[in-house]
């Protein structure tokens, strides 16, 4: 029997900004940008672009939560 393979959001390190704040499930890029510069949310910038990991968004949901 074949595992699954995982979808592609899943198996990619980076997200958008888009995808961030539909992980995060923020109403809107503009609230995931405050997050960012209240330094709630990890960032990692390449140029004008922000681009973030799963597993850090997951991690500062947890922290955020306790």
């Amino acid at each position: 029997m074949e595992t699954p393979a995982p979808s592609k959001l899943q198996s990619e390190p980076w997200m958008t900004a888009d995808q961030a704040a539909a992980h995060l499930g923020l109403p809107s890029r503009k609230a995931l940008y405050q997050a960012v510069r209240r330094g709630q949310i990890p960032v990692h910038r390449f140029g004008k672009r922000l681009r973030f990991i799963r597993a850090e968004l997951d991690s500062a949901l947890l922290n955020a939560a306790s």
